[in-house]
């Protein structure tokens, strides 16, 4: 029986297309598993993110202006790595860079603490519970004023200048990519890595949490985030509305610019 449940469920996700009516069926049982009745809750409150986000669509942004983003899970030890190793290794025009961080696990004093001592933050978002990724980054994404934004969870740590003015060009010249990446450490990666310049390749899996540049033109066509399965719906959407690659710059023989240093404690889930 359970081969043929397999058998069954390989050829439903063949034929059904992701992300549709009938995929988000498919799949219910495996959220319901995983997040039991909070999900409906989740659903309901995935229509409060419209409403946060709306503003975006009419603000305008501040030309080659970049916002820096953090997004914090209450893990100090790697969120101190990862602030220090940016403000040494970004490397842009600090006049027009403005730092934004959301802090969504209250639970770490230690870590709010620690963000409060500094001064580098335009603006701080302390969530007072448990919000999940996203419904923050939805929340943080809201406050952006910049036509660029630089995303970046709290445990990744930089190695090398991050040629981010190079990667704005190659965002700007190559409106199909939706975000760009610095080359990391991971390179399972890039198993579908093609190279398109000299500088950069570009990728055809998900739409990737790794650290990296997108524009807010295309956050405006395709935001909010979904609350659940974040990064593979998230991916769906983007593909739907056109963009199905994303770039990366660098390539997998170069030396890493950012390291992933805290895979061990995943703590973005909901409660």
């Amino acid at each position: 029986m359970k081969n043929i449940y397999l058998a069954i469920k390989r050829w439903l996700q063949r034929n059904i297309p992701a992300g549709g009516f009938l995929w988000h069926i498919l799949v219910f049982p495996q959220r319901f598993r995983r997040h039991g009745f909070r999900i409906f809750k989740g659903y309901w409150e995935a229509r409060e993110t419209k409403k946060m986000i709306a503003p975006l669509q009419t603000r305008e942004f501040l030309k080659d202006h970049v916002s820096i983003v953090i997004q914090s899970a209450g893990r100090k030890e790697y969120l101190e790595r990862t602030i220090e190793a940016l403000r040494k290794y970004f490397d842009y025009d600090p006049a027009k860079t403005h730092w934004l961080i959301i802090d969504d696990y209250p639970d770490s004093k230690e870590t709010r603490d620690y963000i409060k001592s500094l001064d580098i933050f335009d603006t701080v978002i302390l969530n007072k519970r448990n919000r999940g990724i996203g419904y923050s980054i939805n929340k943080i994404f809201a406050e952006i004023q910049t036509e660029f934004v630089f995303y970046c969870q709290e445990d990744y740590e930089f190695l090398r200048p991050v040629p981010v003015e190079e990667m704005m060009r190659i965002l700007k010249e190559n409106p199909h990519l939706s975000q760009i990446m610095p080359i990391g450490n991971e390179k399972k990666r890039y198993t579908d890595f093609k190279r398109i310049s000299e500088k950069h390749g570009e990728c055809y899996s998900m739409f990737g949490f790794w650290p990296y540049l997108a524009s807010m033109e295309f956050f405006v066509k395709v935001l909010p985030f979904p609350f659940y399965f974040t990064a593979p719906e998230f991916t769906f959407k983007v593909k739907r509305r056109g963009w199905k690659t994303y770039g990366v710059f660098g390539s997998p023989d170069d030396d890493p610019y950012v390291q992933h240093i805290g895979e061990e404690r995943k703590i973005f889930v909901v409660k």
